[in-house]
């Protein structure tokens, strides 16, 4: 075992890139909100990219090192300490055994994936580790972590990176693509969809996003016959606020989908929090198909990553062998 949870946060579980090939039985896809985040946690360790990792939402847990490794985090912006002393997210950083790894609250974005060399080890679930509360599926027996739990690592021999996860520079619009009742809405309703700009709510998960706005009406009503949803489905139920579906989203839906989101622009979205404005373009679904091949090539021919000029990473391995020959 490698790590014990002394506060679990807001909302840790466990998530692998997710569980694909069985929405037609019921079972959401899950997965890493932020895949790109959750990737690039698992490339500066050499693990491979769909090795499991813990996603942190809003408020970061912390754990006790049970056992001498290496982890990486990325995504939102919280503050990381190692035994009280700060450290950047984004780096590899070796950690031993007795030490205390503390995440704060999110200063920007919402979402931290916390990586380890070799990956967290839990029993898979229909090939994925990801975890699903909803249906109590996958991760740490289908729940989020809880004080106490004791997770593992693979035995995966992975090789932590001498590299850091660069700047991100992101565009403003969430790009999306038509839906498929893109024709029940007229033309001034998509004005007002890509026109004005919509806050999200309060009620805001890994299901899906109720955004605030401008009401949209579908002509011939809201209701379609259920069909399987997508991610990033720009659903609009009766009253006219747009819900954007996500990865723990139903498997099938009966509101009129306006749009969807183009999955490039997914960590963009998913890392916003409550209270934060959304503005939509729409762009074609070939653009978003060449938007999204062009993005994964970036992420795994490592355009993310630059030299990690973090000193304290650097020697921190020497520090710990010399403080354990020491304490002998």
């Amino acid at each position: 075992m490698v790590l014990k949870v002394k506060n679990p946060g807001l909302y840790t579980t466990v998530q692998d890139l997710g569980r694909y090939g069985h929405q037609a039985e019921g079972f959401s896809p899950a997965g890493a909100m932020d895949y790109r985040a959750f990737m690039l946690a698992n490339q500066l360790l050499g693990n491979d990219e769909n090795a499991p990792g813990l996603e942190m939402t809003l408020q970061g847990a912390s754990f006790e090192v049970m056992k001498d490794t290496v982890i990486a985090a990325a995504g939102a912006d919280m503050a990381l300490k190692v035994d009280g002393e700060e450290f950047s997210t984004g780096v590899p950083i070796p950690v031993f055994k007795g030490s205390l790894i503390e995440f704060g609250a999110a200063e920007d974005g919402s979402r931290t994936y916390l990586a380890a060399a070799g990956g967290f080890k839990v029993e898979p679930v229909l090939g994925s580790a990801s975890t699903h509360v909803r249906s109590g599926i996958g991760g740490y027996h289908g729940r989020t972590l809880e004080a106490g739990d004791v997770i593992g690592t693979g035995d995966a021999a992975a090789a932590p990176r001498p590299f850091r996860i660069s700047a991100i520079e992101e565009t403003e619009a969430v790009r999306v693509i038509p839906g498929q009742q893109y024709d029940r809405f007229s033309e001034e309703m998509r004005q007002k969809l890509f026109g004005e700009g919509y806050t999200l709510t309060k009620d805001c998960d890994r299901m899906g996003y109720r955004l605030d706005g401008p009401e949209l009406v579908a002509e011939g009503g809201h209701d379609v016959l259920s069909e399987p949803t997508q991610l990033g489905s720009v659903q609009v139920p009766k009253g006219g606020m747009p819900i954007v579906l996500l990865n723990d989203r139903q498997t099938a839906g009966g509101y009129a989908r306006i749009a969807t989101v183009a999955r490039v622009d997914i960590p963009k979205l998913v890392q916003k929090q409550p209270g934060d404005a959304v503005k939509f373009e729409e762009i074609s679904v070939e653009a978003a198909a060449r938007l999204y091949r062009d993005e994964m090539e970036k992420i795994r021919d490592g355009g993310y990553l630059e030299m990690n000029n973090d000193f304290r990473s650097h020697v921190r391995p020497t520090a710990g062998k010399l403080k354990r020959i020491m304490e002998r």
